[in-house]
């Protein structure tokens, strides 16, 4: 007589290397997107507040001022919406250049593109510091 079984027995699953390499990819881009998302965040929220600030506080005499702003606020909107995707579109070519697949180069292009804004906001920070003179005198 055999037991009544509900459920057929089954030996473990095992994974194989394969499988392992591409959780190990897929995790690692994730990391990076979720990376990126995060540097860029704060960067979009600024942007927007100053933005908004601009709408509220826009002058009705002064169209010089006006017309520099939104200038200055259209140069900043297309640093965030080109550099990051620049970034990726790079290391997507590098990639396929070497005849590899372009997913974790794409993403480190992203990555590196989001980075590359961090560090051309402080230096503008910096540079604006600087030409405003001296701040502390002894």
């Amino acid at each position: 007589m055999t037991p009544n079984r509900t459920r057929p027995r089954t030996r473990p699953r095992t994974r194989g290397p394969a499988q392992d390499e591409q959780r190990r990819t897929r995790r690692r881009l994730v990391t990076l997107l979720a990376l990126s998302a995060v540097l860029l965040l704060p960067l979009a929220a600024g942007l927007w507040a100053a933005a908004q600030s601009a709408l509220e506080h826009k002058s009705a005499t002064d169209w010089q001022g006006n017309h520099e702003t939104r200038l200055a606020l259209e140069r900043a909107a297309m640093l965030l919406a080109g550099l990051p995707p620049a970034g990726a579109a790079c290391g997507w070519t590098v990639a396929q250049l070497r005849g590899r697949q372009g997913r974790i180069p794409a993403a480190k292009g992203l990555l590196a593109g989001t980075v590359a804004l961090w560090v051309l906001g402080i230096g503008s920070v910096f540079v604006a510091l600087h030409d405003s003179g001296p701040i502390f005198v002894w």
